[in-house]
């Protein structure tokens, strides 16, 4: 995602230099209007982000809940193995060490399948809003007439040009209104 965002702006950044020439008339200056905008904050700001965020975590307490209960299944399972392991026969024992083994191997399989299922419910959301601040930003662009907007990670000095973070919030929100979660 980095990487997109980071090739986006040095692309942006090629065009802004290829057409140096073009300028915005503003009254009887001439000007070069550059923008930037803080993609994580807007994200995360967003009425849309937040009720993204608040679900995210939802499902994530269950699927913790599961491995809680899963783990607690091994760490008795292996608190038993511990105390009977003197008086069981080397065949139960070795019946209840693979069940332990099984147990240990489903418990972390659980947890990366879990991992793997958060970090794609996130994508699949985060796409969602970040194509709502991507019109966001064009229809910013366009109608206050700026040259480039920029990803504000790509910005080492921020001299001459304008945040528009806020505004892009304040769009994205009055695009696709949802209610704010409580809390913030």
């Amino acid at each position: 995602m980095k990487k997109a965002i980071l090739m986006a702006a040095a692309m942006l950044l090629l065009a802004a230099q290829l057409a140096g020439a073009q300028t915005v008339k503003t009254g009887s200056k001439t000007a070069t209007k550059i923008g930037y905008v803080d993609l994580q904050r807007a994200l995360n700001d967003s009425n849309e982000g937040q009720a993204a965020k608040t679900e995210l975590q939802a499902v994530m307490k269950g699927m913790q809940a599961d491995i809680d209960k899963k783990i607690a299944e091994r760490d008795k399972l292996k608190a038993e193995l511990e105390k009977q392991s003197s008086v069981l026969s080397p065949k139960a024992k070795k019946q209840k060490e693979a069940a332990l083994e099984k147990l240990t191997a489903e418990t972390q399989q659980m947890i990366t399948q879990s991992n793997t299922e958060m970090q794609q419910k996130q994508r699949e959301k985060e796409v969602v809003i970040l194509k709502k601040i991507k019109n966001a930003i064009e229809q910013i662009g366009k109608s206050e007439h700026y040259l480039v907007i920029l990803p504000a990670d790509v910005i080492l000095y921020p001299g001459g040009t304008k945040e528009i973070t806020d505004e892009v919030i304040q769009r994205v929100n009055q695009a696709s209104p949802s209610p704010a979660p409580s809390g913030k």
